[in-house]
C-alpha cells in the first residue's frame, strides 16, 4: 500500500496566536512537522499574510521544501472580510470575491499546492435564503472555472457558523457547480456535528465529492469562544469515532490528504502530536 499523504494545518497555530496570544514561530512549527514524519503543510494567512511579491512566495516554498515538506494547500479567508462576498445580492461584491480568488489561486500555484480551501463567509441569521445559494452557485462556478486554468481544485467547507452552514446548502453549490474544480473539504469535526454524531451515513453522500480532509476528534459541540464553530479536539479525545470514519473514506477510494486540523484548540503542539501518532497507528494496522 502507498504511504498515505499526511499534512498539518497551521490555521490552529495562527489562530491560537490571535486568540490564545501564543507566540508564532514558523521555523518550530516546521521542525515539529518534520519530527512527527508529516509530508505536507497547509499554510493559513494569520498572523501573516501570505507574500504578495512573487520572489517572496518562491522563498517561503523553498524555505518549506528545504525541511523535506511541501505545501499541500493554502486556505483563503472567507468572503466578507474585505474580500467581497460569494453570496451577496450586490454584482461587484461578488466579482471582487472572485478577483480575490484569482490572487489567491496564483499565490497557490507558485507555492505548489494541490488544493485549496474557501469558505463562503460568516453566518448571518438562520442561514442563507434561496437567492444567496443561487449566487453562491454562481460565483463558485467563476471560481472553479479559475481553478480549472490554475490546475489547483478549490475545496469548500461547511461550518455552522459559515453561509455554507448545513449539508443541504453545501450540496447545492457542489452540484450546481458540478465540477472536479470545486470539491468538498471534509472536516471530521463539522460532518459529526452537523449528523448528529452519526457521520457514517452523511460520509456516504459526501464521498463523491472529497477533495481534501481535516482530521480531528470531536464530542458533538461547538465551542463557546471566538469562532463558536465545531470543537476541535485531538483525535485521540471526544469520543467520536473518527477510525470508522477514515475508513469509510478510505475504502471509498479517497487518496488525498489527509490533514491534521488543530483550529482553535489551546494546545496544538500537543493536539497535533496526539493526533499524528494515532493516525499514524491506525493507518499501520489497516
Amino acid at each position: 500500500m502507498a504511504m498515505r499523504k499526511i499534512s498539518l494545518g497551521l490555521n490552529g497555530f495562527g489562530w491560537a496566536n490571535v486568540i490564545y496570544n501564543q507566540p508564532y514561530d514558523f521555523e518550530k512549527i516546521l521542525e515539529h512537522a518534520v519530527n512527527l514524519n508529516f509530508r505536507g503543510v497547509e499554510l493559513f494567512g494569520m498572523p501573516d499574510n501570505y507574500p504578495v511579491e512573487k520572489s517572496a512566495q518562491r522563498a517561503l516554498r523553498k524555505r518549506v521544501e528545504d525541511h523535506g515538506l511541501v505545501i499541500a494547500s493554502i486556505q483563503s479567508l472567507p468572503g466578507g472580510l474585505g474580500n467581497g462576498h460569494p453570496a451577496s445580492a450586490y454584482s461587484m461584491c461578488r466579482k471582487d470575491y472572485i478577483k480575490y480568488i484569482q490572487g489567491t489561486l496564483d499565490v497557490a500555484v507558485t507555492l505548489g499546492c494541490e488544493a485549496m480551501g474557501v469558505w463562503a463567509g460568516e453566518l448571518f441569521g438562520d442561514g442563507p435564503n434561496e437567492l444567496s445559494v443561487a449566487n453562491m452557485v454562481d460565483t463558485y462556478a467563476h471560481c472553479a472555472a479559475l481553478a480549472k486554468d490554475a490546475g489547483i481544485p478549490l475545496v469548500l467547507e461547511a461550518e455552522p457558523v459559515q453561509q455554507v452552514n448545513s449539508p443541504e446548502v453545501w450540496f447545492k453549490i457542489l452540484k450546481g457547480v458540478n465540477s472536479k474544480y470545486l470539491r468538498a473539504l471534509c472536516d471530521f469535526a463539522h460532518i459529526n456535528v452537523f449528523s448528529r454524531q452519526k457521520p457514517l451515513e452523511l460520509l456516504k453522500q459526501l464521498q463523491p465529492f472529497i477533495g481534501y480532509t481535516h482530521l480531528a476528534g470531536n464530542d458533538g459541540t461547538c465551542t463557546k469562544i471566538e469562532s463558536r464553530s465545531s470543537t476541535h479536539l485531538a483525535l485521540t479525545e471526544g469520543g467520536m469515532d473518527w477510525k470508522a470514519m477514515l475508513d469509510q473514506i478510505l475504502v471509498g477510494g479517497y487518496e488525498g490528504w489527509l490533514d491534521i486540523d488543530v483550529w482553535e484548540n489551546a494546545d496544538p503542539f500537543g493536539a497535533s502530536k496526539s493526533s499524528k501518532r494515532a493516525l499514524d497507528a491506525f493507518l499501520a494496522g489497516r
